[in-house]
C-alpha cells in the first residue's frame, strides 16, 4: 500500500485568456499583431530575450527550427516592447494543415500589477504564420515556483486534420505535485484549460464504497454506470478489529477531483495510440486519512469537433502490495 501526504493547493492557471482576431489591438483575450510588409510594424532585428532554449527538440520530437536568431525573419515571432520575456520553448510546426509551418515561441512574461507592488507571471504562446502573429495566454500565476509548463506536444486532438497544441502545466502542494493542461487549436482559434473540472464533482458523487463483513476487500461502485470493482486493503492485522477498520474505509474513503502526479507512469499526459489521441487524468483515491492513498481512478478524455474534452472511459487501479494492478474499467455513456 502506497502512502502519500496530500495537502490540496489550487494553481492559478484556470483562468485562460482566449486569442483575439483584431490586428494591432489588445483585449482580455490576448493579442494579435501584424508584422512584416503586410502590416504596420516592421519586425525588429533583435532576438527574443531569455535563456537558452535547451534541447533542439521539444516534446514529441519536433525540430526546434523556429527559435530566435540574429536578424529575425519577417513572419517569425518577434520581440515585443516588454523587456521581461524569457524563452521557454520554440518549434516550427504546421498548425493549420496548409503545408506551411507556423513559427512558435513559448515565453514567460512578467506582468506588474496596477500598484507596482507585486508581479504575476504569464505563460504565452507567440505563433506567427508569415502574415501576422497571435499571442495566447495559456497560464497565469501569482508566483512561478512550480514553473509554467512541464511539457508541450503537437498532435491532432480533434480529428480535423490539423495539429493542435497540448501543454502540461505543473502545480505543487506541501509534499506532492499535480498538473493541469491547456490545449489550443490554431485552425479553429479555440482553446480549453483544465485544472480541476467542476463537472468532476457530480461524476465523483456517483461513486460509493462498501465492504463485506469478514473480508478485506473494499468495493468501489459507480451506480450511474453500473460498475463495481474490489480494492484490497492490506496491513489490517494488529491494528484492531478488521471489521472496524474496514468500516472506516467504507465510510471515509474519497476521490479527490485534482489530477495528482502519482508516479512517473501515472500523471496527466497525452496518450497516443492507433486511434484518436486521449488525455489521461489520474485522480487519487484516499482511504481513511490523507496519508493513505489506496488507489487511483484514471479518466480518459477525447477532444470533440467543438474542441471540448469529453470523458470516454475510466480505469480503477488498485495499489496492492508494492505494485499496482488494474481492478476494472468502464465506458462512460454519452449523456
Amino acid at each position: 500500500m502506497i502512502s502519500v501526504i496530500f495537502l490540496l493547493a489550487v494553481a492559478g492557471c484556470g483562468s485562460v485568456k482566449q486569442p483575439v482576431t483584431g490586428s494591432g489591438t489588445e483585449a482580455a483575450g490576448g493579442y494579435e499583431r501584424v508584422t512584416g510588409p503586410s502590416g504596420t510594424d516592421e519586425p525588429p532585428s533583435s532576438t527574443v530575450p531569455g535563456t537558452d532554449a535547451g534541447d533542439p527538440t521539444v516534446d514529441g520530437g519536433v525540430p526546434d527550427t523556429g527559435g530566435p536568431t540574429e536578424g529575425a525573419r519577417p513572419g517569425t515571432p518577434q520581440e515585443y516592447a516588454e523587456p521581461d520575456y524569457q524563452l521557454l520553448q520554440s518549434a516550427s510546426v504546421d498548425l493549420d494543415d496548409d503545408g506551411v509551418n507556423e513559427q512558435i515561441l513559448v515565453v514567460r512574461a512578467v506582468v506588474p500589477d496596477e500598484t507596482g507592488t507585486s508581479d504575476r507571471v504569464e505563460g504565452r504562446l507567440l505563433i506567427s504564420n508569415g502574415d501576422g502573429e497571435r499571442q495566447i495566454v495559456f497560464c497565469t500565476k501569482e508566483n512561478d515556483l512550480s514553473g509554467l509548463l512541464s511539457g508541450i506536444e503537437f498532435e491532432d486532438l480533434d480529428g480535423d486534420g490539423a495539429v493542435d497544441v497540448f501543454i502540461v502545466i505543473p502545480g505543487y502542494g506541501a509534499s506532492f505535485s499535480y498538473s493541469g493542461y491547456f490545449i489550443y487549436s490554431y485552425k479553429k482559434d479555440k482553446s480549453h484549460s483544465f485544472t480541476s473540472d467542476n463537472t468532476l464533482a457530480d461524476f465523483i458523487e456517483s461513486f460509493g464504497f462498501s465492504w463485506t463483513k469478514g473480508g478485506n476487500l473494499l468495493t468501489i461502485t459507480n451506480r450511474k454506470h453500473g460498475f463495481s470493482a474490489d480494492i484490497v486493503i492490506e496491513g489490517t492485522e494488529g491494528q484492531g478489529p478488521p471489521e472496524e477498520i474496514m468500516r472506516q474505509y467504507a465510510e471515509r474513503t474519497w476521490i479527490e477531483p485534482v489530477p495528482v502526479d502519482i508516479s512517473e507512469d501515472s500523471r496527466l499526459s497525452l496518450v497516443k495510440g492507433s486511434g484518436k489521441a486521449e488525455i489521461k487524468v489520474p485522480l487519487p483515491v484516499f482511504g481513511a486519512a490523507t496519508v493513505n492513498m489506496i488507489a487511483e481512478i484514471d479518466l480518459f478524455y477525447r477532444i470533440d469537433s467543438d474542441f471540448s474534452p469529453i470523458l470516454m472511459r475510466c480505469e480503477v487501479i488498485d495499489f496492492s502490495g508494492n505494485g499496482k494492478m488494474k481492478a476494472g474499467s468502464f465506458e462512460v455513456a454519452a449523456e
